[in-house]
């Protein structure tokens, strides 16, 4: 556990979850992020970018993760298991970095909504944005992109995003949003 944490530490990391996440857990995770990200002495703007973009990471893993555990009684609703990283790269930017299992079959469609926004200006993104607010979501969907949307606005820089094949039916999906830091 130490060479973990010591790992952890050499790379900048100032959050690492791993596991099955609920609604429910968001609210005790984003307090201590917020928390972290005072003791850093990150700027208002920053701080909120950050924490915004992890909410959506959060949120995309409870929405879409393929990887899954059941419900019982004593639970609400199933879980869903990703990963979300938080660090800082060389130059002190910060990166918001999230994975999950995905689908085969959902990753032209996701590969299509990102690649739509990654190289659009601030100005056409809110453009973006509010047109999509404004339209009837899709029986079905959960959504209509407005997190990606909402991150790219927020990101320093275009979204990074891969995928890992897993097996004939999934892959690992991962992103990372970069923020300045003030």
């Amino acid at each position: 556990m130490y060479d973990l944490y010591q790992d952890l530490k050499m790379k900048n990391i100032i959050f690492c979850y791993s596991g099955p996440i609920a609604q429910s857990s968001i609210e005790g995770v984003g307090c201590t992020l917020r928390r972290n990200l005072e003791v850093e002495e990150v700027g208002n703007a920053a701080t909120l970018s950050v924490f915004s973009i992890f909410i959506e990471q959060v949120q995309n893993i409870l929405n879409y993760s393929a990887e899954r555990l059941g419900s019982t009684e004593e639970m609400e609703s199933e879980l869903r298991v990703g990963i979300v990283v938080i660090g800082k790269e060389e130059n002190d930017d910060f990166y918001i970095y999230c994975g999950n299992r995905v689908l085969n079959s959902d990753i032209p469609n996701l590969t299509e909504r990102i690649e739509e926004i990654r190289d659009l200006s601030k100005d056409e993104l809110k453009a973006l944005y509010k047109e999509r607010r404004r339209m009837e979501t899709k029986v079905g969907s959960k959504g209509a992109g407005l997190g990606l949307i909402e991150m790219a606005r927020k990101a320093g820089r275009p979204l990074e995003y891969s995928f890992v094949d897993i097996n004939d039916q999934f892959s690992f999906f991962c992103i990372k949003v970069v923020v300045g830091r003030n």
